[in-house]
């Protein structure tokens, strides 16, 4: 299974499990993960979800050699379902992140409540350099926990971040030892699973209370710029540009 669930002492992992194509989510990852994160929300035994991968890598971003057939940024895509149902989650959701974590995969960690990173990690929000723009909210996200110009910086020059960028930009809560970094993430989720369940999932909803409204109507932008432009053939040439392994002509 390319998602791996498992269930105990009251933690849901989901461990995403495809490293043959480095992690990378297809329509039907996309589809398994947000029924995961709807049945954690209805599930009481599940007190707190965490998202991980097999070491090495965290996750690619979308499977681009699918997604290129029908690229948008429709709530009713499997990505746009996957972020709702994740964004939606009303069970807290931590992130360990083991290697790079790229294009969605990065979103996905915005929408998380908490997220800690190895040292190695690296992150990267490549939208421009395959001809697109962000979506899913990650525009609104990344300005609202680094500032414009350094959001401007990682998200119009492509460029790399490392852990400890990652940690200054407010992407991750923290950054540890790559062989320690999964056994303190989990430190971390057994102790939200030992708090009032009542009061764990309303202090989540009242912290994501003030940030909801600027985020749907960032997501909204996002969605009719993306599709725009997603269906030039700029976006097209960079994202072929991009499987072929050359540098796009513009």
């Amino acid at each position: 299974m390319p998602i791996i669930e498992s269930l105990s002492e009251h933690i849901l992992t989901l461990e995403i499990s495809r490293p043959e194509r480095r992690n990378t989510l297809d329509a039907a990852m996309l589809t398994e993960l947000a029924a995961a994160f709807e049945k954690a929300s209805s599930n009481a035994d599940v007190r707190v979800v965490v998202l991980c991968a097999q070491p090495g890598i965290f996750c690619a971003g979308g499977d681009l050699t699918e997604q290129i057939k029908d690229l948008n940024a429709n709530a009713d895509s499997p990505s746009g379902r996957m972020i709702s149902a994740l964004s939606g989650c009303t069970k807290p959701i931590i992130a360990c992140v083991e290697g790079p974590a790229v294009g969605l995969a990065v979103t996905m960690l915005y929408h998380c409540d908490l997220v800690y990173a190895g040292s190695r990690a690296l992150f990267s929000l490549p939208f421009t350099a395959l001809g697109l723009t962000p979506r899913f909210g990650a525009s609104y996200l990344a300005t609202a926990a680094c500032g414009l110009h350094k959001a401007a910086e990682k998200i119009l020059l492509s460029e790399p971040i490392t852990a400890q960028e990652a940690l200054s930009m407010h992407i991750v809560n923290g950054v540890f030892d790559d062989a320690q970094v999964r056994e303190q993430t989990m430190a971390r989720a057994s102790r939200l699973a030992k708090l009032s369940p009542l009061a764990v999932q309303n202090t989540k909803r009242v912290l994501r209370a003030s940030l909801m409204e600027g985020l749907r109507s960032a997501q909204a932008l996002e969605a009719r710029t993306f599709n725009e432009v997603a269906s030039s053939d700029q976006a097209k040439e960079a994202c072929e540009a991009f499987l072929d392994g050359r540098m796009p002509k513009f």
